[in-house]
């Protein structure tokens, strides 16, 4: 069954009891706990649109035309539709049929009540519709049972399914709403030992033990042979796989911290939900407001914000999990994660999975905001860049409902202004290769590529004099003439890649090229090996084995996908070939310490690794340090381009500066895209 749903409540005028407060108490509260169950998980045109009509506006006419409303709404999203019936029911003498008694009801005169199983029987007919469920809390409920031949033989060919939960049979009355209340009490609470979805029977059954002086009754017709799943009205909070079991590490330190704060007064949120965070809330307000807590009041500020920012999180991770979904990868999540400040990082969890979601928002909105900063600013980056990663829709109802939910609208639409020029700024990339050295020394031309959007539209070839000055100086007449072409393109120039041979690649860094600035001051610079790019005959397999060990690390989870090469592995430069030979590294590889014959190792490293990294000094990188890849894997290569320009202009002393002391030689998907293209029809014949 599709989560996406539309509430609606209908509580009309109860004249006979003349309880109309209690009566709209009752449907609030069931509306209140049917829509926190399905917070995010709404479609975006029936989110929000749960309605209550109780008194002078639940006329016989507004009734019937809200019903119809709905189900047109529910079959445009595909959604099923709940509606719930609470009041005055009225059954004609000698029938059994259901009517309820609206606000311009005429007593006994059944034509100016609605009919409840017409009702449900037009809505279950709705194109569209995956199917009704109703609840009754009137006197004669069942009565409300539609004719099942009209759901059997109707417009849909039968592929109907309508599910009733009725609080009395229908010639009994219905007391004091005890059926509403205590549905919407063990809505909340969960069933112990159930499923993950809460049914209709399941209700029925927990009912059946706690409402007495009147029979519940439940109706499940389910005629559409193509349906997934079976309909439920809500999620189990008892469930052992339950989405929201509770809060991470974070969240517990600063809800066990909020109630301290309190006292003993306010209980812990059991189950772990919406609605109980939102009453925790109001419980501290209160204790605020009357000076009745145990801590001063600033704690019970820092309290009711820790709330608050627990509230954003909960309504986040049901956002997620239904809009993105079966798409939500533990990779995805640690890619998408913004830039943190260093001891922000230093908090990252190993968790994978679920764990790792909730840990991650905990992380955004509870420690990661600065003062003067939104606290949905990061989150909110956080939630477009897992959209854009998934391909979905940022322009859509969806996010904008979840963000005005957050109260982070504007950062919203900060996070998409961002987004856009981000990927403006990655669509040209300059590739520039020196593969043409002479004797293991300079090149005599540097050959150029520019790339829009993964394809080659300009090439050009630069003589040189095959001295480092030289090519320095010709790199520099590459930017200007591809930042030439990106003018005309109406783009920008970011992205620059530096193919090198091996005999440079240990003695030149490109990114310190000087033409009057720095070349890695306004560009990333990437530098990759020269030898991808039309390998030698004996090496034709080399950029498909990187492809696969790509692969490989992209299923790493928690750990950055990384080989560390101690001193002893590196000293032993025949068994390493052996060991490569054999599969043994397939990931990145990095050298803890940097060893005397480099050169030789890079050699024999380049053909078979994906990704080396190594010390660009003879500090080593201890295990302490080494755990920054783990923190910062997925913001690389970029992360290094903006460490290295952190220590040009002077550092800022954070563990995230070690980076600038190491050097790579980086290839990705990307990169052996690129590479592909020279077995390409384009590249033997010159075409662009």
């Amino acid at each position: 069954m599709t989560v996406s749903r539309l509430l609606l409540i209908l509580a009309p005028q109860n004249t006979a009891m003349g309880h109309l407060d209690e009566l709209e108490s009752a449907a609030r509260a069931l509306e209140e706990v049917l829509q926190q169950d399905n917070l995010g998980q709404c479609s975006p045109a029936l989110a929000g649109q749960g309605a209550v009509l109780y008194g002078p506006d639940a006329t016989q006419a507004r009734i019937e035309a809200a019903v119809r409303a709905a189900a047109r709404q529910a079959g445009e999203a595909g959604a099923t539709l709940v509606l719930a019936f609470l009041g005055h029911g009225m059954a004609a003498s000698g029938h059994a049929e259901l009517y309820l008694m609206c606000a311009d009801a005429e007593p006994d005169v059944v034509s100016t009540a609605v009919n409840v199983g017409q009702m449900i029987v037009q809505a279950a007919e709705q194109p569209g519709v995956d199917g009704v469920i109703a609840l009754v809390d009137t006197c004669h409920a069942a009565g409300a049972v539609p004719d099942v031949k009209a759901l059997m033989a109707g417009m849909r060919g039968g592929r109907t399914r309508a599910s009733l939960l009725m609080a009395s049979r229908a010639g009994q009355e219905a007391h004091d709403l005890a059926f509403s209340r205590r549905l919407a009490e063990l809505l909340r609470q969960g069933i112990p030992g159930g499923g993950r979805h809460a049914g209709v029977s399941e209700l029925r059954e927990m009912l059946r033990q706690t409402v007495f002086g009147q029979d519940i009754i439940s109706l499940e017709h389910d005629g559409d042979h193509f349906a997934v799943g079976g309909l439920w009205l809500s999620h189990n909070a008892r469930h052992a796989g339950a989405d929201h079991s509770g809060p991470g590490p974070l969240g517990t330190e600063d809800l066990k911290a909020a109630l301290d704060a309190a006292g003993p007064a306010v209980a812990w949120p059991q189950p772990w939900s919406s609605h109980e965070l939102d009453r925790v809330r109001r419980e501290i307000q209160t204790i605020k407001e009357t000076g009745t807590g145990i801590g001063p009041a600033a704690l019970l500020h820092r309290a009711l914000h820790a709330v608050d920012g627990l509230r954003v999180c909960l309504a986040t991770q049901s956002f997620l999990t239904s809009w993105i979904g079966g798409k939500l990868t533990t990779q995805r999540l640690r890619k998408a994660l913004p830039p943190l400040p260093a001891d922000v990082y230093a908090l990252m969890p190993d968790t994978t999975g679920t764990a790792l979601l909730t840990d991650l928002l905990e992380l955004l909105v509870l420690r990661a905001p600065r003062v003067g900063e939104s606290r949905t600013e990061l989150l909110t980056r956080f939630v477009v860049t897992l959209g854009t990663d998934a391909g979905m829709d940022l322009s859509g109802p969806e996010i904008t409902a979840w963000a005005d939910a957050c109260g982070a609208r504007i950062e919203l639409n900060d996070a998409q202004e961002d987004l856009f020029r981000a990927q403006a700024a990655r669509r040209l990339r300059l590739v520039v290769s020196l593969h043409a050295t002479v004797a293991d020394d300079w090149p005599e031309s540097l050959d150029l590529w520019l790339l829009d959007s993964g394809k080659v539209c300009e090439r050009a070839v630069l003589a040189s004099t095959p001295t480092q000055a030289a090519v320095e100086a010709k790199l520099a007449e590459a930017v200007a003439w591809a930042r030439k072409h990106a003018r005309i393109r109406r783009s920008e120039l970011r992205h620059v890649d530096v193919a090198v041979p091996t005999s440079l690649l240990l003695r030149w860094k490109p990114e310190e090229t000087d033409f009057g600035v720095r070349l890695g001051v306004n560009h990333d610079v990437v530098v990759r090996w020269s030898m991808r790019l039309n390998p030698p005959a004996h090496l034709w397999w080399i950029n498909d084995h990187a492809r696969a060990g790509l692969e490989q690390m992209n299923t790493c989870a928690a750990k950055a996908p990384v080989d560390w090469l101690a001193e002893h592995d590196a000293g032993q430069p025949q068994d390493l070939g052996e060991q490569l030979r054999a599969g043994r590294y397939t990931r990145a590889v990095a050298f803890a310490h940097r060893p005397a014959h480099l050169k030789q190792l890079m050699e024999l490293l380049l053909a078979y690794v994906p990704v080396v990294l190594w010390p660009d000094t003879n500090e080593g990188f201890s295990s302490a340090e080494q755990a920054l890849l783990d923190m910062l894997w997925d913001r690389l290569p970029a992360e290094l381009a903006e460490a290295y320009r952190r220590r040009w202009q002077g550092g800022s002393a954070a563990p995230s500066d070690r980076l600038a002391d190491l050097r790579s030689v980086w290839h990705d998907l990307e990169w052996l895209d690129f590479c592909n293209w020279f077995d390409s029809h384009d590249a033997v014949h010159g075409s662009m």
